[in-house]
């Protein structure tokens, strides 16, 4: 394995990792629906620059819009949506331990749909991932924002199990377009579907100031556009298998973002729902023919 990708893997997980931070401080400046669109439409504008400089052929996928749309909804518009509305009311390093559920899910998803089989040790792999979530989840009944809390932890959940939904249906429907343009595809359809909730919500009064602007551009550029040229690169270098272990990485950067820049505490709990979701990624991924992260999939946030 070339240093480079081994390299690369862990930026990766820092990006996504800070990507929890960054919604959390966005959040409080911007209303939810408006900052998830502002951020999709400069990650559409930023790789659509992309597009332009690569000199792709955007021909190519006019005939996939419809599987664009539903890639769109389910691996972008959904989940940012939940977890910019999630991360206002907990942590953003709980938002980041929860959406490491993401690849158990999937795992859910293949084997509801006859593609994967549960054995034993996928099975003790999906509970313990269960059982960090709980681990997460429950305690928010008693904290500051009470069922808000709950809510919003709940919401991050459900977008874990949105990005599963999409890099299933991914691997199967859009797995043979390019990954710049597959990824332009959903940006843009995402974009245009959460800009009505953007409108009908009370947000345009927002003030322009640094802790509006400066997550939204981090994010959007960084967080998004350059995450995924990362990404790609290294489904391309070191193949799919390496690049999925970002999973493992970005929740605890997410956590030590967390306390570093905002004071997060790190109880009991969180390190406890750390350890036991982390276990069972091992669990259900241990096996040959556990499923791996599609080029064409959205895995991290």
């Amino acid at each position: 394995m070339q240093s480079i990708s081994v390299v690369l893997l862990v930026v990766l997980g820092a990006i996504w990792g800070a990507s929890f931070l960054l919604i959390k401080i966005g959040a409080q400046e911007v209303a939810p629906m408006t900052f998830a669109t502002l951020r999709v439409a400069i990650g559409a504008l930023t790789t659509a620059i992309v597009l332009v400089a690569t000199r792709q052929d955007l021909r190519r996928f006019r005939a996939q819009w419809g599987h664009l749309v539903i890639m769109g909804l389910f691996g972008i518009a959904l989940p940012f949506a939940a977890i910019t509305w999630g991360t206002q009311h907990i942590p953003s390093s709980l938002s980041a331990i929860l959406n490491g559920m993401m690849p158990i899910f999937t795992f859910l998803v293949v084997v509801i749909n006859g593609s994967e089989r549960a054995t034993f040790r996928r099975f003790l792999g999906v509970s313990l991932g269960f059982a960090g979530t709980a681990v997460l989840v429950l305690p928010q009944l008693s904290a500051a924002d009470g069922h808000l809390g709950l809510l919003g932890a709940l919401a991050v959940v459900m977008a874990a199990l949105s990005y599963a939904v999409a890099a299933v249906y991914a691997k199967r429907h859009v797995s043979h377009l390019p990954p710049q343009l597959a990824s332009f595809g959903q940006l843009l359809t995402a974009a245009l579907m959460l800009l009505p909730f953007a409108i009908i919500e009370p947000s345009w009064r927002m003030a322009v100031t640094w802790r509006s602007i400066a997550p939204l551009l981090a994010l959007g550029v960084v967080g998004t556009s350059l995450a995924y040229l990362i990404y790609y690169r290294l489904i391309r270098d070191a193949g799919a298998t390496f690049t999925s272990l970002v999973t493992y990485i970005s929740p605890p950067f997410g956590v030590f973002w967390g306390r570093a820049i905002l004071r997060e505490p790190i109880t009991w709990n969180v390190a406890a729902a750390l350890g036991l979701i982390t276990l069972g990624l091992l669990l259900v991924r241990a096996a040959p023919s556990a499923p791996r992260a599609n080029a064409s999939a959205i895995v991290g946030d």
